[in-house]
């Protein structure tokens, strides 16, 4: 994930470009961890860039920045598009000089000159860019709607910095750095990015997914333009057709993602990872023998704290794949451990006490690849409940058809299906742990509780949404409501401090939208559609494996075996302003069920602000 950090001005002087010349030296240097390959500056009337080269693949990509194909709009940016042969043959179809070695970015540009910035969510991929043409004065800015690729921004008195890198930013010193009440606010609540247009700074910003950034002389605006389709149900004559549609988007979305260079799959002993290794390894063979497929795979467990099979199912199939496979025990890794003496400051405070262990999976894997292969976003699809489906049969097809389906799923599975109303998105669970009684936290000090309407902000985030979507309203949502970036943002270099790109198959925009259309019963109970997929290619000890939950919670074990206490020295004053400490100290004394995780969220948050108190006084 190269980086990329840029200035504007729309009225720039000669005092103004003295100082860009600095800043834009500190941009580079502070992006120049995302690119080993290159690094550049270039400035131009009004406007200056840096771009951080990393190479990564299959695609070919280009090695300096910014790109143009006309000599007016430069692009600079992250790009990886899917479906390059697609776009390439509509393209040339209209007219465009775009050949199978053209880069992503100029792709890109080609398809904004036929298509207008209008079309752009009909482009698939990852991406996160600026377009700047100098002699309108004119800057065009575009996050696609999955979010992988990060986009930060301040706007202040006519200039513009921009970065796909937060610390791209905060380097430089006209930025202020005073805080966000309400994303700490949010935060405190279980969900600092539930306005994903917020960063922890009052005065950097986010571009959400599926948002456009404009600017010029007639002003400045942020506004939605992409969002997930809502279609017609998928009616095919045979259910092979289901089956090998299916496997051809996957393979594709794979393809599309898949390096020649070493890669590395995230693996557990899990549906969704073992398939992605199965077919990376397929892929692979066509290409090259089966002692050259530079692929590895890592694997992480809980033990010794309990007896967790994930690491070792996922050990032995990787062994089946002739991959080698690195198996990390992690139980052993206190809650908040070693974040009052890591050197290495998370950009924005995070609420999980086991961060700085996760970053440290990312950083071994980025010592020996530069692409790791995840399986998220397998479950938002694939993994659902009956009842909004069987509703909308009764509603649209009548109560024999909803009945007749019903007792085909029983008669055929042996067993019921899952007929909740739907679940909130699984991805959300790395935001907020939460039991199913969870209240509202009760430490706040009330003047803050007051000025930022906590109680209505806490009882919003609670509240169910309607959604579009009438027969597959919650994989609809999980992939439209704007969490699922803010996820993805958590494995970018931004917060790794490696080069090293994560990439999610089962997120690919074309899969997904095959998933939203087809029959939730039988399909997407329980993954049978990517369990049948798999029949002959998975062992049956994994394929028919069910879906369980995690045995035990890690940090409760923590808790109650006594090796680890909260610690709950005084906190930074800013947060004396937001939380009663001692009751919060109350409330965490004995506390052994999950809403120490409600309760640990100041602390997490009082972590971070003594690590940005400690560096403002190294520096």
């Amino acid at each position: 994930m190269s980086g990329f950090a840029g200035i504007i001005r729309l009225q720039p002087t000669l005092e103004t470009a003295e100082a860009d010349r600095v800043a834009i030296a500190r941009m580079a240097e502070a992006i120049a961890f995302r690119g080993p390959d290159a690094q550049q500056e270039t400035s131009h009337s009004g406007a200056s860039f840096a771009f951080s080269l990393l190479t990564t693949g299959p695609a070919p990509e280009a090695t300096a920045q910014p790109v143009t194909v006309d000599g007016e709009t430069l692009l600079v940016g992250e790009v990886r598009i899917d479906g390059r042969d697609d776009l390439i043959q509509k393209l040339q179809q209209h007219g465009a000089p775009v050949l199978p070695s053209t880069t992503d970015e100029e792709l890109v540009l080609r398809f904004l000159e036929r298509f207008g910035p209008e079309a752009l969510p009909e482009l698939d991929g990852d991406f996160s860019f600026v377009l700047w043409n100098a002699r309108e004065r004119r800057l065009f800015a575009f996050r696609d709607l999955t979010g992988a690729r990060p986009f930060f921004y301040s706007f202040r008195s006519g200039s513009l910095l921009f970065s796909n890198t937060l610390q791209g930013i905060l380097c430089v010193p006209a930025v202020p750095r005073q805080m966000d009440e309400e994303f700490l606010g949010d935060f405190l609540l279980g969900l600092p990015n539930y306005d994903p247009s917020r960063s922890v700074y009052r005065e950097i910003r986010r571009l959400p997914p599926g948002h456009v950034l404009q600017l010029s002389e007639s002003g400045f605006s942020v506004r939605r333009i992409a969002q997930m389709p809502v279609e017609d149900v998928l009616v095919l004559k045979d259910d092979r057709e289901y089956v090998e549609e299916f496997r051809r988007l996957l393979s594709e979305a794979l393809s599309d993602r898949l390096p020649s260079d070493d890669t590395t799959i995230m693996l557990s002993g899990g549906l969704d990872s073992t398939t992605l290794a199965a077919l990376a390894v397929n892929l692979r063979t066509k290409h090259s023998t089966a002692a050259d497929l530079r692929l590895r795979a890592f694997s992480s467990d809980s033990r010794p704290i309990f007896d967790d099979p994930e690491g070792h199912l996922a050990e032995r199939f990787a062994a089946t794949l002739n991959i080698p496979c690195q198996l990390l025990h992690s139980g052993d890794s206190l809650p908040f451990e070693g974040w009052d003496t890591s050197s290495q400051l998370f950009p924005e405070p995070v609420l999980e006490p086991y961060s700085l262990l996760y970053l440290s999976y990312y950083r071994e894997i980025a010592r020996k690849t530069r692409v790791c292969l995840t399986g998220i976003g397998g479950d938002e699809v694939l993994r659902l409940r009956a009842l909004p489906y069987l509703k909308f049969l009764r509603q649209t097809r009548g109560f024999l058809v909803a009945a007749a389906t019903l007792a085909r799923y029983v008669v055929t599975s042996r067993k019921l299906p899952t007929l909740g109303a739907g679940i909130r998105s699984g991805i959300v669970g790395v935001f907020r742990r939460r039991g199913d009684e969870e209240t509202f936290p009760p430490w706040f000090i009330p003047e803050f509780e007051r000025r930022l309407d906590l109680s209505a902000r806490w009882r919003q985030m609670n509240t169910v949404v309607c959604s579009r979507h009438n027969f597959n309203p919650r994989a609809y949502e999980s992939l439209n409501d704007l969490f699922v970036g803010s996820i993805l943002e958590f494995y970018d270099p931004t917060w790794v401090g490696r080069p090293l790109d994560h990439r999610a198959p089962f997120l690919d925009r074309r899969l997904c939208r095959f998933l939203l259309r087809i029959p939730v019963i039988p399909w997407a109970m329980d993954k049978h559609l990517l369990r049948v997929s798999q029949a002959g290619i998975l062992p049956d000890q994994l394929r028919l494996r069910p879906k369980t939950p995690v045995l035990q919670d890690v940090l409760l074990l923590h808790a109650s075996s006594g090796k680890w206490h909260p610690q709950t020295s005084d906190p930074p004053a800013l947060l004396r302003t937001m939380v009663d400490w001692p009751r919060l100290v109350n409330c965490l004394n004995g506390c052994m069920d999950e809403s120490l995780y409600t309760h640990l969220r100041p602390l997490a948050l009082s972590y971070w602000l003594k690590g940005i108190e400690s560096r403002l006084l190294i520096q």
